[in-house]
């Protein structure tokens, strides 16, 4: 029977019958793998803990004839504080649904695991950076990792650096334009012309924000500051970016939205 040893990242679960998961799991060599828990909501199962959503742990699985179950487990990171907290459990939980969205079965992708596992420390263990900090690092990583990396370095249209803060991002052709080259708009977002092109407003410390997140080592991605208007700016990029070039949202990112204390309005 074919065996299987990686290390893994839970990043959904699916709860069946009283003590069964169907679990997806994201793996350094084989991309997004659907696994069978079976027992594991069980207080005696040997494998509970690493079964749970956002926890990462050695594994070994066996493969049968539609899934793999697992074999043995052992626990490496649970990120334990963030399920003291509702709403980092939500971005998280948002994380993680980008992740799968993004990771393709079979297809090794340790560069995801590395943004998530990175993401999760810093949702758990990092109380100077906020939640929007970490989400719009993570949006803008992930949509770069992911294959949608735009032009940072200059002006799409006429390769110049910009001079002034009046920089408009064309986000679905992905590449900013200097104030001499950026179209009127009636307002942020919408192209009067009826396209469906997508703008947003940016100036200079963004798109500095917005090129070290898409280079930094992804240990270091997160460390960067910026004035709290500025991150409002970032924050609404970044998540119109991402989402625009999936072409899709997520509940999970509704329901974080809906129960946000004290955080940007996004609307």
């Amino acid at each position: 029977m074919e065996e299987l040893k990686t290390m893994a990242l839970v990043i959904n679960e699916k709860q069946i019958g009283e003590a069964d998961k169907l679990l997806t799991m994201l793996t350094p060599e084989h991309g997004r793998l659907v696994v069978s828990g079976k027992g594991v909501q069980s207080l005696r199962s040997r494998h509970m803990a690493s079964c749970q959503l956002f926890c990462y742990s050695n594994f070994v699985f066996r493969k049968s004839k539609k899934y793999y179950y697992i074999s043995d487990s052992d626990t490496e990171e649970c990120f334990f504080n963030i399920r003291f907290d509702i709403e980092k459990v939500a971005l998280a939980t948002y994380m993680c649904d980008v992740a799968c969205d993004l990771a393709l079965e079979d297809v090794g992708d340790p560069e995801l695991l590395r943004l998530m596992l990175n993401s999760l420390y810093a949702l758990s263990t990092k109380k100077n950076l906020s939640l929007d900090h970490i989400k719009a690092a993570f949006e803008f990583r992930a949509a770069v990792q992911g294959g949608f990396m735009p032009i940072l370095d200059s002006c799409g249209v006429c390769g110049k650096e910009p001079i002034d803060d009046n920089i408009v991002f064309d986000v679905m052709n992905g590449m900013f334009r200097c104030s001499e080259c950026t179209r009127l708009v009636s307002k942020e977002g919408i192209d009067p012309s009826g396209t469906a092109e997508i703008y947003h407003k940016i100036n200079r410390t963004v798109l500095t924000a917005l090129r070290f997140i898409a280079t930094a080592p992804i240990t270091k991605f997160l460390s960067f500051s910026i004035p709290a208007e500025d991150m409002e700016l970032l924050a609404r990029f970044a998540e119109s970016y991402l989402l625009s070039h999936l072409e899709h949202s997520f509940s999970s990112l509704k329901y974080f939205k809906d129960i946000r204390i004290n955080g940007i309005d996004y609307e």
